[in-house]
């Protein structure tokens, strides 16, 4: 709950002054609609609550003279007859008397989806998103929608949880939640991870919903069918009645605009990109992997495109005693380390990897291995067909690995400068850009280090300012104020 005037901000700290506040909230939206003003209850009336707020002012100094200025400080607040909210401030000058418009900011965040244990992909984003977003709030109140029990990574999550009895997607979203959003007194909801329900009732907060990619329209041979069926069906109603719509870079917004051409869809679409994952300290290498490896991470699907990563990595194979290779002191083409879970259509797949000589498939892995992987690799492979964004690649921009990206999607968005792009549907051209990476001692390091310079502009906390920006605009016309 936060209190603001000018160019004050106030938060506020005392439980009694904060549960007051909301009283008074309450019953004055229970008689707005007749028109009435709404007195406090007798017990409240003139209370004072000393050093119950702290502010922070950014503005000229007393005196109004010089250049602008932070300042921080508590003060007390008291609330009187007829719902007026004043607070009184210390200065040089004397007490300075203010009164505030009380605007109570609210939000939910839908993670029904992230009790699944192996957080990749979208699940990451949503579960790192909230996190920054609870632990960036300013003041802001949160509550979370969860499946059950809190997810993890968010059971630390200093907010309101609201558990629902159900875990599949169907019965949450056309149950559950079209039920729960009315009765949740937010000013806005974020939906980081699936749409918002193609139903929503009356009463519903305004929605801002992310919008991960657009794979199922631009490579649908690449996603199963029941994904491309969901979203068919439940994007266009989601878009066309959101508030805001996320999306996590520009290639995904021209992708948006171009295959949704709803009337103000661009005024409601904002990039907000991804950020990195919380460091984590590498674990042991898998045993019998050396350093100097070439990598690839991803889950296992067509998509990711892992059946022309082996064909131009049999190719390198193929030219052995022609590469002038010494990487991390060795001769010769670096092993292929493939870490990343089971998708869909994977058989094959799995069946190729295991038959093919000097390729070790390691599954899911988790954060210590993962980070000793990106710590010991010379190269990444990411020839993926489509991507909205790519964690893998700033992940390995992150450590000064180079990679080697496809041209579709927002991976040169992305690496700009820190990969070699190439055509994802030529084994022949990644294997090309792979020889010439490990070709090039000079060229790794050049793109390794602009790779390192890029990743720092990527973190939760960003995304977390940028969305919080977003909720606030969209639910200010679900403020309430206390004259």
């Amino acid at each position: 709950m936060r209190l603001s005037h000018g160019h004050v901000r106030l938060r506020v700290r005392n439980p009694g002054l904060r549960d007051e506040l909301k009283r008074i909230v309450g019953a004055t939206e229970a008689q707005s609609g007749a028109g009435k003003r709404t007195a406090v209850s007798s017990e409240a009336q003139s209370r004072t609550y000393p050093g119950s707020l702290s502010y922070v002012e950014e503005g000229p100094p007393p005196g109004g003279r010089g250049p602008s200025e932070r300042r921080e400080g508590q003060v007390c607040a008291k609330i009187g007859a007829k719902n007026h909210v004043s607070a009184t401030r210390s200065r040089a000058r004397g007490q300075l008397p203010l009164s505030y418009i009380l605007c109570v900011s609210r939000f939910a965040i839908d993670v029904t989806a992230c009790w699944r244990p192996q957080r990749v992909g979208m699940l990451t984003v949503a579960v790192e998103l909230s996190r920054a977003l609870v632990a960036n709030r300013s003041g802001d109140d949160f509550v979370l929608l969860c499946s059950r029990e809190r997810p993890e990574g968010l059971q630390g999550a200093d907010c309101e949880a609201v558990l629902s009895p159900y875990r599949h997607e169907l019965a949450l979203k056309s149950r559950w939640i079209p039920a729960i959003e009315p009765k949740l007194q937010s000013d806005a909801i974020l939906y980081p991870y699936w749409p918002s329900p193609p139903v929503r009732r009356p009463g519903a907060p305004p929605a801002a919903i992310f919008v991960h990619d657009l794979a199922f329209r631009i490579r649908p041979a690449e996603v199963p069918w029941q994904q491309r069926l969901y979203f068919r069906t439940v994007l266009p109603p989601a878009l066309r009645g959101a508030a805001a719509v996320l999306v996590p870079s520009e290639s995904t917004r021209r992708d948006l605009l171009k295959l949704y051409p709803i009337p103000g869809l661009e005024q409601r679409v904002e990039v907000i990109s991804e950020g990195l994952p919380p460091a984590v300290d590498p674990g042991p290498l898998p045993e019998g992997i050396e350093p100097g490896f070439i990598l690839a991470v991803g889950t296992v699907e067509p998509r990711k495109n892992y059946a022309r990563l082996l064909v131009a990595y049999r190719q390198l194979r193929g030219r052995h005693g022609s590469l002038p290779f010494i990487i991390n002191g060795r001769p010769g083409v670096p092993e292929l380390v493939i870490a990343g879970r089971p998708g869909w259509a994977y058989g094959d797949t799995l069946q190729r990897i295991a038959s093919e000589p000097g390729v070790r498939y390691l599954g899911h892995v988790d954060e210590p291995t993962l980070a000793a992987l990106y710590a010991a690799a010379s190269v990444l492979a990411f020839p993926s067909l489509y991507e909205g964004f790519g964690l893998p690649l700033l992940e390995a921009m992150a450590r000064g690995i180079p990679a080697v990206v496809g041209t579709a999607g927002a991976l040169p968005e992305l690496a700009l400068g820190a990969a070699i792009s190439v055509d994802a549907d030529d084994s022949n051209a990644i294997a090309g850009a792979l020889e010439r990476l490990l070709a090039d001692d000079g060229l790794r390091i050049k793109l390794g280090e602009e790779g390192k310079r890029r990743a720092k502009g990527y973190t939760w906390a960003n995304a977390a300012r940028s969305t919080l920006a977003v909720l606030r605009r969209i639910g200010q016309g679900s403020e309430r104020k206390v004259a």
